[in-house]
């Protein structure tokens, strides 16, 4: 199963270009699961240790219907634009909280590649994100496999 990880909260040319990415895979036979920040409710962490200590997550949100489903992955697909000079605050949320699912199964990554792609230029902030991203799956034995090949300026023409 892959799952379609899209980090941006308005429907823009970076969801069309995964949403097509994981339909051409859906007719190679691959099983899909789109997800997103947009519209989920999500909540910073508040750092109070109750995931280390697993008595689960206090926030509950839309971030805990992800949890499940990233034991059940082989690829996560990862598309995401630039806030700022990285990442939107709500995908970064994502990365953060995923602490708990990291604590009860520190292995849950291990070793699937994770895809990404990122809108934006070059000069606003690119590559921070994708160092942000490439971090994370580094952290949590992740492979981070980019397909940025051209850089930024090659835009879907809508």
């Amino acid at each position: 199963m892959i799952l379609g990880l899209c980090g941006i909260p308005r429907v823009k040319s970076t969801e069309y270009a995964l949403r097509e990415a994981l339909r051409m895979l859906e007719e190679s036979g691959s099983k899909m699961v789109p997800c997103g920040v947009r519209g989920n409710r999500i909540r910073f962490g508040i750092h109070c240790d109750s995931c280390q200590n697993w008595e689960g997550c206090l926030q509950w949100d839309d971030v805990q219907e992800l949890y499940p489903l990233l034991d059940l992955v082989e690829i996560v697909m990862i598309a995401v634009i630039i806030y700022n000079g990285g990442v939107s605050h709500k995908f970064k949320t994502i990365l953060d909280r995923d602490i708990a699912i990291f604590e009860e199964n520190p292995a849950v990554l291990l070793g699937r590649p994770a895809f990404l792609t990122v809108g934006g230029d070059m000069s606003g902030g690119q590559k921070l994100a994708i160092q942000q991203i490439i971090t994370f799956s580094t952290l949590n034995g992740a492979n981070a496999l980019s397909v940025e090949a051209f850089g930024a300026n090659l835009r879907a023409p809508f």
